[in-house]
């Protein structure tokens, strides 16, 4: 990409596996408080949320706008990581394939939660010494800053992983009210008690209840990827995929069954249901896994079909108002894949 001055030059390509992997890395930080968005960043995102809230999704026409906007001084605002991760999804949005659309998805997300939150506003620099005069006294200086001393460089990385920890903390005692007591009894003061925490700390940490619920959905996205959307090898062959296809489903129901009141609290309007990012990662993940064992089916389309199996809204119709047991329902889902996959051998019993 050529480097002009409205589009920030970044030396990392755009690929859409590095981009991704940057943008999941500054949502992480984000919510962990590690990268706070400057007034100008945080007005950045609120452009690009504004303008896809329309279409449900980000244009090149969007991106470049806020580019022109942010212009050059953007670069300087937290080492210029917004602005330039920006720029380089700007080619993908261009000319979007599967993968650059998946991208696309994970950066609407990251602005959307850029934009509900409040802007962190940069304390003001302290004001400059005052110029005096030089010993020889025909000319001004200005006393240079001290550098800062490597304890508190040390210090911040501490506070850092400490903010990280106690995020931690009060996400699992917000996860054991909501699963033990349900969405009604969890409130900020709960969760403050149960991680022994001041209510202040609650409310400096996700804002409101929206936040924490936001948060909390977020956090269990999280862990259920790290565990089910790791990367297949294409050697790992036919056997493999069936056996992490299974897995697949079968522990996104049982998430589901833990956290239903959450789920659907959270379920998109059915004209976004197929663009948010974890939809379209799982779509991508199942896409893989199906194409590896069944290769003659058409995976992209019938993994939509697997996954429809799995929305929270019907497991919720089918257990609540059908009366179907969980295991009855994960052998359903054994059952489906077995038929899409042709095995010559009968579904496993659930363990």
């Amino acid at each position: 990409m050529s480097t002009t001055p409205d589009e920030p030059h970044s030396p990392q390509h755009s690929h859409p596996n590095s981009v991704q992997e940057r943008l999941k890395a500054l949502m992480r930080d984000f919510r962990h408080g590690v990268w706070q968005p400057t007034g100008l960043e945080h007005r950045l995102a609120e452009l690009l949320a504004q303008s896809a809230a329309g279409t449900g999704s980000l244009s090149a026409v969007s991106i470049r706008a806020v580019i022109r906007e942010g212009s050059m001084t953007a670069v300087h605002e937290n080492g210029g990581r917004f602005i330039t991760l920006l720029a380089d999804l700007l080619p993908l949005v261009e000319k979007p394939d599967a993968a650059a659309l998946h991208t696309a998805g994970l950066a609407l997300d990251l602005v959307e939660t850029v934009a509900q939150a409040a802007p962190h506003r940069q304390a003001a620099p302290p004001p400059r010494a005052c110029p005096c005069p030089s010993p020889a006294g025909n000319h001004q200086s200005e006393t240079p800053p001290a550098p800062r001393p490597p304890h508190l460089r040390e210090d911040s990385r501490r506070l850092r992983v400490d903010a990280a920890r106690n995020h931690t903390r009060l996400l699992n005692a917000a996860a054991r009210i909501a699963r033990e007591h349900g969405l009604k009894h969890l409130t900020m003061e709960a969760v403050a008690t149960a991680a022994g925490v001041g209510k202040g700390t609650v409310f400096r940490r996700f804002g409101d209840r929206t936040g924490l619920l936001q948060a909390l959905l977020q956090h269990s996205e999280d862990t259920f990827q790290a565990a089910h959307l790791s990367g297949l090898d294409q050697a790992d062959g036919r056997d493999r995929a069936i056996e992490q296809l299974r897995a697949f489903g079968v522990a996104a129901i049982r998430r589901y069954a833990q956290e239903m009141e959450l789920q659907i609290a959270a379920e998109p309007s059915p004209d976004q249901r197929y663009r948010r990012a974890p939809r379209r990662s799982y779509h991508e993940r199942v896409s893989v896994l199906l194409s590896l064992a069944a290769p003659e089916a058409d995976a992209e389309l019938f993994s939509h079909a697997l996954l429809g199996y799995l929305e929270p809204a019907l497991l919720r119709h089918l257990s609540d108002h059908c009366d179907l047991p969980l295991q009855r329902l994960e052998s359903g889902w054994l059952e489906l894949v077995s038929r899409l996959t042709q095995e010559t051998t009968a579904p496993h019993e659930v363990t």
